[in-house]
């Protein structure tokens, strides 16, 4: 396969120059005696070039790639099949008229500016595809564009051209004009684009390989031979041509550029066999009807069914190989990825997130059994605390009832006392099972314990009641120490109280008692001050954020 293109270039380039020299030919043979021969001879001249730069055109459409050099590339191109058929206007068509052919040589200088312009944006962006050379190769064009602005508008300024004779007569022989600043201008500008794309060039090819730059040497020597040889021979000897100085440099140029190339200075897409086969990645080139055109050395292992399957989406053709397909412009590309490893570590990645879920499993349940040790333990010194503070009541209780027969006298006094120990051990123990969280701000707590103590003295034969404002905002802490303080005096004036009442002040606890004498009081948890008048007793609990204290 290499071999047999290799042939094939060779033979284009060897027809490409045969039918080159041909136009030569035809060129040479224009000057006889007869007009319509040498018209003949100058129209198959033409023909013959042109074909020429549209061949090579199409041969870079089908060698280079779809990218921006080869747009360049491309667009070189057309402006040197311009500048042939402008020269066809201007030497054959419009040269016995002065407007027409004043207007064709100023347009001549469009493909004379372009060509360097593109073939220096061409130089440039080989040289790197940085956004430095982007914006340089962008200036470039538009000084170029604007730079072919002057000799279109010659006709306004006169910058380029200076005529000498009226408009009319202006038909741009010699004796008609003179050069203007603008005419050197524009050729400074032509040439320097060509030279600094030369150098731009042997820096390039310096750096790839010295061989590159024998190569481009050998076409720049050619074109200034043949100038040399036209300019200091021919025209001075005024003998027949085979080209004109457009046709050299028109071909010149197209010569540098093809071989910029054929060195791969300018990568193109010859040698895919080569390429392809070289490849250990499975990968397979088909046309439109999926036949083969390009294979790997590793094959594709599917058949035309998984190709056209997986042009829709990607096929599995065994548990670890994926075939893949991408639509390309002449058929499709197919390879296959092999997810083996994917496929193992995502068999891994299950495995661990199993163990992780067991794992995750076990501390939910070892937090949820922490959480519950948590409430018994919390629970369990509820209780304790509930079971310090009514073990002294109820070992009074069970004293009272083992001193107590219920034959006797005393038996409803004393089974009336038990009422009233139990009925602080029930409200104890609710006060207890409260926390400041679950308290209300406004409650009846301090108003129902106490409540219920008087209710229960009433078995006793004590009239006794709880009055007043039901609602408080004490806290549980005073709530407990004013319950306890109240118990305490109650529990000391039982055996000589007749009657009382208490009830709820914002200091704490205001109770009246009807009792023939005062008693001293054991140490209670809060202070108690007593006050006499008209036969009744008169107690004040303060709470410790009124200014009680320990007593």
């Amino acid at each position: 396969m290499q071999e047999k293109r290799k042939k094939i270039k060779h033979k284009t380039t060897i027809t490409f120059v045969g039918v080159f020299l041909l136009a030569g030919i035809c060129y040479l043979c224009s000057r006889t005696g007869s007009a319509f021969f040498n018209t003949l001879m100058f129209c198959m001249n033409a023909s013959l070039l042109l074909g020429l730069v549209i061949f090579w055109m199409h041969t870079v459409s089908g060698r280079l790639m779809k990218t921006r050099t080869r747009s360049y590339i491309y667009a070189a191109g057309f402006f040197i099949a311009v500048f042939l058929m402008m020269r066809v206007f201007k030497y054959r068509i419009v040269v016995n008229s002065a407007v027409p052919a004043r207007y064709v040589t100023y347009l001549y200088f469009i493909p004379r500016i372009m060509i360097p312009t593109l073939f220096l944006i061409t130089a440039v962006r080989l040289s790197g595809d940085r956004p430095f050379h982007r914006h340089l190769t962008r200036w470039i064009l538009i000084a170029g564009c604007a730079l072919m602005v002057l000799p279109v508008t010659n006709d306004l300024h006169g910058f380029v051209y200076r005529p000498k004779v009226v408009p009319a007569l202006f038909d741009m022989t010699s004796s008609t004009y003179t050069w203007g600043p603008g005419f050197f201008l524009l050729y400074a500008w032509i040439i320097a684009l060509l030279v600094t794309g030369l150098i731009v060039l042997f820096a390039i090819m310096r750096k790839r390989d010295k061989k590159l730059v024998t190569l481009l040497v050998f076409a720049i020597l050619f074109w200034i031979s043949a100038k040399l040889f036209t300019s200091l021979v021919i025209d001075r000897l005024n003998t027949a041509r085979m080209y004109s100085g457009v046709d050299i440099d028109c071909f010149s140029m197209l010569l540098i550029l093809e071989c910029c190339i054929r060195s791969r200075l300018i990568p193109y897409n010859e040698n895919y066999a080569g390429f392809f086969h070289s490849l250990s990645t499975p990968v397979l080139i088909t046309g439109p009807g999926l036949d083969t055109v390009y294979a790997s050395s590793s094959p594709v292992p599917a058949s035309k069914e998984n190709l056209a399957s997986a042009e829709k989406e990607p096929v599995y053709l065994d548990e670890d190989t994926r075939l893949m397909c991408m639509k390309i412009r002449a058929g499709y590309t197919f390879w296959t990825e092999d997810e083996s490893e994917l496929h193992k570590e995502q068999r891994r990645l299950a495995d661990a997130n199993a163990v992780l879920s067991e794992e995750n499993d076990l501390i939910a349940l070892e937090r949820q059994l922490k959480e519950q040790k948590a409430k018994l333990e919390a629970q369990e010194l509820v209780y304790k605390k509930i079971g310090a503070a009514i073990a002294p009541k109820q070992k009074k209780i069970c004293e009272l009832l083992e001193a107590t027969q219920p034959d006797a006298e005393d038996f409803a006094y004393a089974l009336g006392k038990v009422c009233v120990y139990n009925a602080y051990s029930k409200r104890k123990t609710n006060l207890l099972l409260l926390s400041e969280e679950s308290l209300l701000e406004k409650n009846r707590e301090l108003f129902l314990a106490l409540s219920e103590s008087a209710r229960f003295l009433n078995c006793c034969g004590i009239d006794a009641a709880a009055i007043g404002e039901e609602y408080s905002s004490l806290p549980l802490s005073d709530i407990h120490e004013l319950y306890d303080t109240f118990e305490t005096l109650i529990e000391a004036y039982i055996p000589v109280l007749s009657g009382m009442t208490v009830s709820i002040i914002p200091e704490g606890i205001r109770v009246a008692m009807e009792a023939p004498e005062t008693i001293e009081l054991p140490d209670a948890v809060l202070p108690v001050t007593c006050v006499e008048s008209d036969g009744l007793l008169f107690f004040t609990i303060k709470r410790r954020a009124a200014g009680g204290g320990v007593r």
